[in-house]
Formats: C-alpha cells, structure tokens, sequence
C-alpha cells in the first residue's frame, strides 16, 4: 500500500491503516503515558517582595569593575566610537564628492 499514512504490515499485526489495529500498531508501549499537568503541578506567582528579594540577592553576586578597569573600557569604547564616526564620515564625504561628480 502506497500513500500518505500508509504503513507497511509487520509480522504478525493488521494494517494500521485499515483500523483493525491498536494505536500503538499490536505492540506493547516501551514507555509510561505521561501524566496530564493539574492546576496543582502550575508554578505560583510571585509577589512583589519575594521578587525584590530574589533581585537584591541576584546583584550582590554581581562583580563590579575597579576604577582602573573602568577607565580602561571607557577608553577602549572612545576610540573604537571615534573610528567608527571617522569611517562613517569618509564614506560620507566620498560619496557626496562622487555624487556632485556624477549628477553635478
């Protein structure tokens, strides 16, 4: 049998097809049915306090940088910034140049 839901017969089985079989095709389940969630197994809200709690607990794992550091990545982000604007502004003075040349 050849189609869109079509199984080939197993030793043994009917079709699945023709309806005479069992959902699981005549064989035994390897495995338990999982249980259906219950309103029970839903996790609870959390209140305003609980959640301030659990952030002020969460920043005090945070590690801060020192001055030095500080100082360090302001002046790394600076100069990429200013080649960033220097690329930016290049191509934009050459293109402008480009387009008087053509059009002007």
């Amino acid at each position: 049998m050849v189609g869109v839901g079509a199984r080939k017969r197993r030793s043994g089985g009917e079709d699945s097809a023709s309806g005479s079989a069992t959902k699981t095709g005549g064989r035994k389940k390897d495995h338990a049915t999982p249980k259906q969630k219950s309103a029970a197994d839903k996790p609870k809200r959390t209140t305003p306090a609980s959640f301030v709690r659990g952030s002020i607990s969460e920043l005090k794992k945070v590690v801060y940088p020192t001055g030095n550091q500080l100082a360090n990545y302001f002046v790394v982000v600076l100069v990429f910034v200013l080649i960033v604007i220097g690329i930016v502004t290049g191509l934009d003075y050459g293109f402008g140049w480009l387009m008087l040349k053509i059009f002007g």
